[in-house]
């Protein structure tokens, strides 16, 4: 490894070729040598991260074909990049938290990206896949909350996007939803899955979901804004009342939107149980009723619920579970069973009073 006072980059040198490895200019645009003594430079390494908040605008020439992990890691000042046509792939989170990147144009060359390598890019307003980029890894935009539109080049032989939505080539799966996205959206007939993180940190207030998705698995608690939600009434396994999620049976309360726009909530009659996390940072919620069939709150099912202050639970519960009324700052009085049983750090914070009744 020597440093390059000319171009004020390090090189390290590998068969037949140079890699970048750091940089120390100061300047806000950079420009990347295209070769050093007679050999062409191709590889911008893992960690090159330079850190500059002075870099502005980055041109990497043709001849380079990877860009490394953590490359541009929070260079937040990066306002535009110029990828050469020559580069196949880019490193996980090559450009995290870079916040200044508007847009950025894939080369047609490009075949792989790894996981989080937008992620944080909140300038981010649409991305454009190419038709050589065939793989690409978990959470690339988690972050981008101005992104409201992912297109994809007809062309691609393995992902597809429809009204700004990208789903994999036969419309079976749903692969990432644009942070930006607002108001509500209508899961498409025909989607049988959700890829783990596609609906993280949207901006959603209803969403709808077809009776061809088998499974609802979203990380609900990152839908701050989601007011409603529905399914298909003809869905096997779930319904919704009221916007609000339970199984096919209406005996397990599955989730209650985060935004909902009531201060009262009755759980219906017949639940016997109220899922994990069914109500966290359900922040407006005051007061609730519960039914006489209710026998299990699971864990963290009620957790930061900040509105609660008087709850009465039914003589029929059985269990409540591990953190399920944990950061209910206002919770004043909790009225129940003395055969009820409560897990260590059910009411987690509460200094309210238990009232036992028989």
């Amino acid at each position: 490894m020597e440093n390059n006072d000319l171009f004020d980059f390090e090189l390290n040198e590998a068969e037949g070729f140079w890699s970048i490895t750091g940089y120390y200019g100061k300047g806000e645009k950079v420009v990347f040598p295209a070769a050093y003594e007679g050999k062409p430079v191709k590889k911008i390494e893992d960690g090159f991260s330079p850190y500059y908040k002075r870099i502005k605008r980055v041109t990497i020439p043709e001849g380079y074909t990877s860009i490394g992990r953590r490359a541009f890691l929070r260079c937040t000042g990066l306002r535009e990049i110029k990828l050469p046509e020559s580069l196949t792939s880019i490193g996980e989170s090559a450009f995290f938290d870079c916040m200044g990147l508007t847009e950025i144009k894939f080369p047609e060359s490009l075949a792989s990206v790894e996981w989080n390598v937008f992620g944080g890019c909140t300038g981010l307003t649409n991305v454009k896949i190419p038709e050589s980029l065939t793989s690409i890894g978990n959470y690339v935009f988690e972050g981008c909350t101005e992104l409201a539109e992912i297109s994809v080049d007809e062309n691609n032989p393995v992902f597809r996007s429809v009204d700004g939505v990208m789903f994999d080539k036969a419309m079976t799966t749903l692969l990432c939803f644009p942070e930006g996205r607002k108001g509500v959206y209508s899961v498409p007939e025909g989607i049988i899955s959700i890829k783990s993180g596609a609906f993280d940190n949207c901006n959603l207030t209803g969403i709808s979901f077809p009776q061809s998705l088998l499974f609802i698995e979203i990380h609900w608690d990152n839908c701050k804004q989601l007011a409603d939600i529905t399914v298909n009434e003809h869905h096997p396994n779930y319904c919704s009342i009221d916007g609000v999620l339970f199984d096919k049976e209406c005996r397990t309360l599955l989730k209650y939107p985060r935004n909902k726009d009531k201060t009262d909530y009755a759980v219906p009659d017949g639940i016997m149980s109220i899922a994990n996390f069914a109500f966290y940072g359900c922040k407006r919620l005051v007061n609730i009723v519960f039914p006489e069939s209710l026998e299990i709150i699971r864990d963290y099912a009620f957790w930061n619920c900040e509105g609660l202050k008087d709850i009465t639970l039914p003589m029929s519960l059985q269990y409540v579970g591990e953190g399920a009324f944990k950061d209910c700052p206002n919770l004043e009085t909790v009225t129940l069973s003395k055969k009820t049983r409560i897990v260590y750090e059910a009411f987690e914070g509460f200094k309210g009073r238990l009232i036992y009744r028989d």
